[in-house]
């Protein structure tokens, strides 16, 4: 069979573009491959960078991508450039960002049981309340749940760090002093205590803080010491009564649909290698930290500290008791707040 000059030269175009399509589609495939080996992903937090949040949030980050050697790239969004305190966990659960600094009381709006992170003076240590959640048959069930419904993967504790009382105003250490002051509150959990001792409140977010303050919207609030530091408030606020009454923690979370696009290996790298140390030397850290920041009050910004004596500490631990724990208690399910003061040997 012959062919005309018009139909070879058909035929050898179709050919062309037979091969150029092949071409483009190995490259294509070759290059997806590539990309495949490499995951990004983002990390928001609202902690400013001096925090000790913050410090160990960036050290996760740094560590994922040296464990996996590259291939887990995090990019760190402090200071709520996408999200703040209150937004974070809605953004981490409905996957708008891949990874999120969380506290424990961001749950506590959609569980309750998880006010019991707030109860004041009634944790003794971190280790403590996270043996609770993790260990008892009710605390993990809540620890498990909250995570399935929220359609998160709690990867690495971040502790906040240990709170203390702060205000604009003198302390000598007593409980009735605080009568008639203005309390910050972030969440409801911390209203009860606040109603107990007297003190009218005033719902101001972390960002608003140093405002807050300046102005005298708010004159005392239960913080930790890193919030002194990483957001200046000490500028205004220079006097501390401890004891430490509560434990905030925090942790990084993941996306639940995110984290599981990603290979196992990777998973099990993180999992194994990156968690169990930034977990451990956060925890370790954070009460030497804090208490370094109340030295620095002290000793450069002019700031008291007081100590309860144990006549008054017995008087605000009896008022918590009677008057704090069990109306949180009320809000929550009874058999998780049973199981904890059981754990703790309240009851």
């Amino acid at each position: 069979m012959r062919f005309s000059t018009n139909d070879r030269r058909l035929r050898m175009e179709a050919f062309l573009a037979v091969v150029l399509t092949l071409g483009i589609f190995f490259c294509l495939t070759n290059g997806m491959a590539s990309a495949a080996d490499n995951y990004k992903a983002r990390l928001s937090y609202h902690w400013f960078p001096k925090h000790h949040a913050a410090i160990y949030a960036d050290k996760f980050a740094q560590e994922c991508e040296k464990a996996t050697n590259g291939k887990l790239k995090i990019d760190v969004f402090h200071s709520g450039q996408l999200y703040n305190i209150r937004q974070a966990l809605t953004a981490v659960s409905s996957g708008a960002v891949e990874l999120a600094g969380v506290l424990d009381l961001n749950m506590a709006p959609v569980d309750k049981a998880f006010m019991l992170s707030a109860l004041g003076y009634f944790w003794s240590d971190y280790e403590k309340m996270r043996a609770f959640w993790e260990e008892t048959p009710e605390g993990r069930a809540k620890w498990e749940g909250i995570q399935k419904k929220l359609g998160i993967k709690i990867l690495c504790y971040d502790p906040v760090g240990p709170s203390c009382l702060l205000s604009t105003k003198p302390m000598v250490g007593t409980v009735e002093e605080l009568k008639g002051r203005k309390a910050r509150y972030l969440t409801a959990a911390e209203k009860p205590a606040w109603a107990a001792m007297g003190l009218s409140m005033v719902s101001v977010s972390t960002s608003e803080m140093y405002t807050a303050l300046k102005q005298g919207m708010i004159d005392t609030c239960a913080t930790n010491p890193s919030a002194l530091k990483a957001y200046s408030w000490w500028d205004f606020a220079r006097y501390v009564a401890l004891p430490y009454m509560s434990y905030v923690d925090a942790y990084v979370v993941a996306n639940a649909k995110w984290w599981n696009t990603l290979p196992e290996d990777i998973r099990q790298t993180i999992l194994t290698r990156v968690v169990p140390k930034i977990g451990r030397e956060a925890t370790e850290s954070v009460i030497s930290f804090s208490d370094a920041n109340l030295k620095e009050l002290t000793e450069q910004h002019n700031g008291q500290v007081v100590t309860y004596s144990d006549e008054e500490l017995n008087k605000i631990r009896q008022i918590y008791k009677a008057k704090v724990w069990p109306v949180l208690g009320k809000m929550m399910d009874a058999e998780v707040y049973e199981a904890a003061e059981k754990f703790m040997g309240y009851r």
